[in-house]
């Protein structure tokens, strides 16, 4: 179960997974996009294979519905992936509290929400991985990224106690922290911001991140990777 899934890491997640053998389900709160990303893997995989849901990752009711809908067609979840989340850079004197307060909803609340929804079918089944796309921003901080970092600071956080709380049950909890990638989570303003302030600066592709989700998502059951850190080069 991958949120977040019809654009930039996430969907490269669902297309990594699919391809790697796995049973995806994917939702995001973007009608149009969960229209068209059905039509392009119904156009590679068989529909047995897939589910791409509508759904907002701060709003419970869509998750238990998404949660339920993935039980009823695959019988469990092994792995969950925390992908859905945004950006929002400013000044600490000029921040518009609002976006804050929806970015802290979207990036730590719904992280926590549909991994409290998950965790009891991991649990009955005695194993799981989490894996929670988190950001080189949650262990450094820029100027006027301090927002976004404190809700990637948070779910690393979160991560390193449900790692240490779930492992009992067989459930393991990984984190990936990557530095900048060709998406379109930064606008156009943010990236002539960078460019004026770092100069010419290399960016990763989605296709770096699948394959380090695929490493961790095909791991051995003796490994247990917790968290991996990926700049540019």
């Amino acid at each position: 179960l991958i949120s977040g899934g019809t654009n930039g890491i996430g969907k490269g997640a669902v297309l990594q997974l699919l391809s790697d053998g796995f049973n995806v389900a994917t939702f995001s709160r973007n009608q149009e996009k969960c229209d068209l990303f059905q039509k392009e893997l119904e156009s590679k995989y068989d529909q047995d294979r897939f589910l791409v849901i509508n759904g907002d990752v701060t709003n419970e009711d869509d998750l238990k519905k998404i949660v339920d809908i993935m039980i009823e067609k695959f019988k469990s979840i092994d792995i969950l992936i925390n992908n859905a989340g945004f950006g929002y850079f400013s000044d600490c004197d000029t921040v518009d509290m609002s976006i804050f307060q929806e970015m802290i909803q979207t990036n730590i609340f719904g992280v926590a929400l549909l991994t409290q929804l998950v965790v009891p079918y991991m649990k009955q089944q005695k194993s799981g991985l989490i894996f929670n796309v988190a950001s080189i921003s949650g262990k450094k901080v820029y100027p006027k990224g301090e927002f976004y970092s404190a809700t990637k600071f948070a779910v690393m956080g979160y991560c390193e106690g449900i790692r240490k709380e779930l492992k009992e049950y067989g459930i393991k909890v990984s984190t990936l922290c990557p530095g900048m990638i060709k998406t379109d989570f930064f606008n156009k303003e943010e990236l002539k911001r960078r460019e004026k302030e770092w100069g010419d600066f290399p960016m990763m592709e989605v296709s770096d991140i699948s394959r380090i989700i695929s490493l961790v998502c095909n791991q051995s059951e003796h490994s247990n990777i917790q968290d991996v850190t990926v700049m540019p080069f």
